[in-house]
């Protein structure tokens, strides 16, 4: 017998309890500013893309950054048209302490030619007063707008235990 999805959780497979759905908050949000992309077929058929971000910046609860250039958001594009991406790149806070970010999901068209995604981010942080921001757990949107090629913005939300 098929289960609905609000009758299936972790006690139905033998945990003493389920906790639920988790909570999020949003945490961050990011403009990354894109280079030139280099897109290609490659040999074992698939396409490939690398989007170089050049800058950007982004605010936080209480924090300023700005993305540093070097960075790059690599894709794979999928026959749905869609691309899996996975984006590393740093942030410098206003008070000089270095973020890694990776974030790493899937960009799907939209009919407006606009991309929306849906990913998963980890942020690494030097110990002191930002280290919190090391030890959460994100989910992140992602908006291409159609027609700008130079910008993707990202919404980071936190999922705290």
């Amino acid at each position: 017998m098929k289960r609905e999805a609000s009758e299936m959780d972790i006690s139905t497979l033998g945990a003493n309890r389920s906790l639920g759905q988790p909570a999020l908050r949003k945490a961050c949000v990011i403009r990354a500013d894109l280079g030139e992309a280099v897109e290609f077929a490659t040999t074992h058929g698939t396409t490939r893309a690398m989007f170089p971000i050049t800058g950007g910046m982004a605010e936080g609860i209480g924090w300023r950054a700005r993305i540093l250039p070097g960075g790059a958001d690599f894709a794979l594009g999928l026959p749905d048209g869609s691309y899996a991406i996975e984006a590393r790149y740093c942030m410098e806070l206003t008070d000089g302490t270095p973020i890694m970010v990776t974030n790493a999901g899937r960009m799907t068209p939209q009919p407006d030619g606009s991309f929306l995604g849906r990913t998963r981010a980890t942020l690494e942080v030097p110990e002191g007063p930002h280290s919190a921001l090391g030890a959460a757990v994100y989910f992140g949107t992602a908006l291409a707008e159609p027609g700008d090629e130079d910008h993707v913005y990202i919404e980071l939300w936190e999922a705290p235990i």
